[in-house]
């Protein structure tokens, strides 16, 4: 799939000084898997996402690519299995962060689910947004690095 590089911005436009269409949110994370089967049973089963759709697209060079969207609360992961996977080096995301009301709660009920976190303990910042937070560090079946964070 070819990728074009993103150009620099206009330093100034006739689009200038005026307001963008709103945007609603977040509509999905994509996330490339190598068994997309394998991902889903994770995602539900150890982090209680429900799969709400999957598809198989038929791609320009003919291959085929499997999709799953799999979700919990406002989040939806698009899961992507490519039949033939490439060594990715552009747009690498760092990790996806999923919010919790009681991350102590959260990082129990994952510990009793087989889920091997980081560290032992969740780290508190009291720098990170006005009141601080607390995160935890853990992978995915792909090795993608999945974090729960509390805001304090």
């Amino acid at each position: 799939m070819e990728r074009r590089k993103a150009g620099p911005l206009n330093a100034a436009d006739e689009t200038e000084g005026k307001n963008m269409a709103k945007l609603e949110g977040l509509a999905h994370i994509g996330v490339f898997v190598s068994d997309l089967q394998r991902s889903k049973e994770f995602y539900e089963k150890a982090l209680d996402f429900k799969t709400v759709w999957e598809c198989r697209v038929k791609e320009a060079d003919g291959t085929t690519t499997a999709v799953a969207f799999v979700q919990n609360g406002g989040l939806t992961l698009e899961l992507v299995r490519l039949e033939k996977p490439q060594k990715r080096t552009d747009g690498l995301v760092d990790h996806i962060a999923m919010k919790a009301e009681d991350i102590e709660a959260v990082k129990k009920t994952l510990a009793a689910r087989g889920i091997t976190f980081e560290t032992e303990e969740a780290v508190c910042n009291a720098d990170v947004f006005p009141n601080g937070s607390k995160w935890i560090l853990f992978r995915g079946p792909d090795n993608e690095h999945l974090e729960l964070t509390e805001v304090l």
